[in-house]
């Protein structure tokens, strides 16, 4: 009896060997993390709070506080790409923690960096005319569909770097109404392009049609001492409309105001406060001098707003407007800057700052962006219908 007793407690106290103490050390090894993977899944878990918290300053928040303007103008992709970082680290060393970048990653997409998805809801949409290709280069672009026409914008920074690839862009759709901004003379190119159409000049905004035009207004009344807005009568054969072409001032100087130790002090926030509110007041002056000008016709609105859709200041005066890149483009439609930049490539823009707006009687069926850095914008174009009004 003995004898047995001690064979049992040798059994007992004998280590596990084999599959079995494998198992038992890999759940082991499961169940007690090391202080590398607590500090992933923090990571992830504080990620997912920035994207959010990014979120909620872009489109709550806006212009109405210093760190919201700082969100609404930054390169919002900056969050994709930390996302992205962190979830390889995630990959390597606690896979659970991917979850939480996936989340963000969508989140980053669908609602902070400002992707237009609208043609994917809407079939009809989905065509993008300045992307479509030919089988044989020497044929002509396609012409709009009848009953519609073709509106483009660029700010051509007075011609600068390479006016020519602006053209070239207008040649692959082609339009029947041009509006550029900061052209403050008529380049050669322009006029050549330009030969058979009619023009209109006014301080740095020009104009061409396909149709004859008539100014019906230029707004030089801004907070700014600067010219703001050109509104023309275009005498389309169907029905006559109004298009303004707009420029209105960047929200730059008072986000250069913003250091550490300007933020510290208060000055800062408060000159990018000033600001904001003098840009607010030239938008809702332009849009005011707009409606009385546009003799109740139709309107489309283009040009470069220096302001991102998202931003309260855009909404209080444009919100009421159809945007062509909400309701027909696809991916993030970005148009500036398209210049080198110390911390990001120049041919990568991450703002979409220049827009095409119409109100209700019109209906966007493509809205595009140029894909060459003639300027420091990209060009914006779109397809539109005048629907029946009464």
């Amino acid at each position: 009896m003995s004898q047995s007793l001690h064979e049992s407690a040798a059994r007992i106290n004998r280590p596990v060997s084999g599959a079995m103490g494998s198992r038992i050390s890999k759940q082991s090894h499961r169940t007690s993390p090391t202080w590398g993977t607590r500090i992933v899944a923090l990571l992830a878990m504080a990620n997912l709070a920035m994207v959010m918290f990014t979120s909620w300053l872009v489109w709550s928040v806006s212009e109405r506080w210093w760190l919201g303007s700082v969100a609404t103008y930054a390169p919002r992709e900056l969050l994709l790409v930390s996302t992205g970082l962190l979830a390889l680290v995630s990959l390597l060393w606690h896979r659970p923690s991917l979850l939480f970048h996936l989340f963000a990653g969508l989140w980053v997409i669908l609602g902070v960096v400002d992707w237009s998805l609208a043609p994917l809801l809407e079939p009809e949409h989905a065509s993008r005319f300045l992307e479509e290709t030919f089988d044989d280069d020497n044929d002509p672009p396609p012409a709009p569909m009848a009953g519609r026409l073709r509106v483009a914008s660029c700010n051509v920074q007075d011609y600068q770097p390479a006016f020519g690839d602006v053209l070239r862009d207008l040649e692959e759709l082609p339009p029947d109404v041009v509006a550029f901004q900061e052209s403050r003379s008529i380049n050669p190119l322009c006029e050549d392009y330009f030969a058979d159409w009619h023009k209109v000049q006014v301080e740095y905004f020009f104009v061409a049609s396909r149709w004859p035009l008539e100014v019906l207004g230029h707004c030089d009344d801004s907070p700014f001492d600067r010219s703001s807005g050109l509104v023309v009568k275009v005498a389309h054969p169907e029905h006559p409309f109004a298009l303004a072409n707009v420029h209105l001032m960047t929200a730059r100087p008072g986000l250069r105001e913003l250091t550490p130790g300007s933020i510290l002090r208060g000055d800062g926030p408060a000159e990018l406060a000033a600001l904001t509110l003098m840009r607010s007041e030239e938008m809702q002056q332009l849009r005011h001098f707009i409606e009385n000008a546009r003799q109740g016709l139709p309107l489309i609105v283009v040009g470069d707003f220096n302001t991102p859709a998202s931003s309260h200041v855009f909404q209080e005066a444009w919100g009421d407007l159809t945007g062509g890149f909400e309701t027909a483009a696809i991916g993030p439609s970005h148009t500036a800057p398209c210049r080198p930049i110390s911390f990001w490539p120049g041919t990568w823009p991450w703002s979409r700052i220049d827009h095409i707006r119409v109100t209700p009687e019109w209906k966007f069926h493509q809205f595009v962006t140029g894909d060459r850095n003639g300027s420091d914008h990209r060009l914006v174009a779109c397809e539109l219908e005048l629907l029946p009004f009464d």
